[in-house]
């Protein structure tokens, strides 16, 4: 694998200067044991050349996505068809232009797969179709919902409009509402709640992810930060 893989660089190293960083990526993935040689091979192998400029970001995110879980990697799943047709699920989805603003997720998505954590087969089907259809504003929503379990300072009754002006003010609260309509579609969150609630309940919106979308979030890292 890694001899091939060399001459697979050798060659991709020929191409002009604005190739080198996927080089360097690629370069760094495969010093990832096991699973970095499976992906440097797909998409030295299997993506057009044309495509594979489009794919730096990503490789560069999956290369620290897997240095960060390599404790955890389940290297006997990695070698399974599984996961090479996750794997190929999810390139295909990369390459595509409305892609380009969520490769770290995608990245974040095939690493925690690859861990003996990961979601059973229909989820993980599932998930990848779930961040396909999802944009960067839902994305920044969803992080949201996920991370604010109070409400602001000085509510005493409200609603779940109050708490999402004060933490995305920039956004009118008939789009805010929209994209949650969005997101509940997808099953990570329910139903936008409508009324008035004590605070608690105005304030906690982490409670209105789904036990689906809690392993979402957790397998995108979306508590964590989140990247526009």
């Amino acid at each position: 694998m890694t001899d091939d893989f060399e001459e697979r660089a050798e060659r991709l190293n020929e191409t002009p200067a604005s190739d080198h960083a996927l080089v360097a990526g690629m370069a760094a993935l495969q010093l990832v044991p096991v699973v970095g040689g499976v992906i440097a091979t797909y998409i030295s192998e299997y993506v057009p050349r044309k495509k594979q400029e489009r794919l730096v970001g990503f490789v560069q995110d999956l290369s620290r996505e897997f240095e960060a879980e390599r404790e955890r990697i389940d290297t006997e799943f990695v070698r399974t068809k599984d996961f090479d047709r996750m794997v190929e699920n999810v390139l295909d989805r990369v390459q595509t232009v409305r892609n380009e603003e969520k490769l770290g997720y995608w990245a974040a998505l095939v690493a925690g797969v690859a861990t003996a954590e990961r979601p059973n087969p229909t989820d993980r089907e599932r998930m990848i179709q779930t961040l396909d259809d999802l944009r960067p504003e839902h994305l920044r929503l969803l992080h949201v919902i996920a991370t604010t379990t109070e409400a602001r300072p000085g509510l005493y009754m409200g609603g779940v409009s109050d708490t999402l002006s004060w933490k995305m003010p920039e956004v009118p609260n008939d789009e805010a509402r929209r994209l949650w309509a969005e997101l509940a579609r997808t099953g990570v969150v329910q139903d936008y709640p409508s009324g008035m609630m004590t605070k608690e309940g105005a304030g906690n919106l982490s409670v209105r992810l789904t036990p689906y979308g809690r392993e979402f979030v957790r397998l995108l890292r979306l508590e964590a930060s989140y990247s526009d």
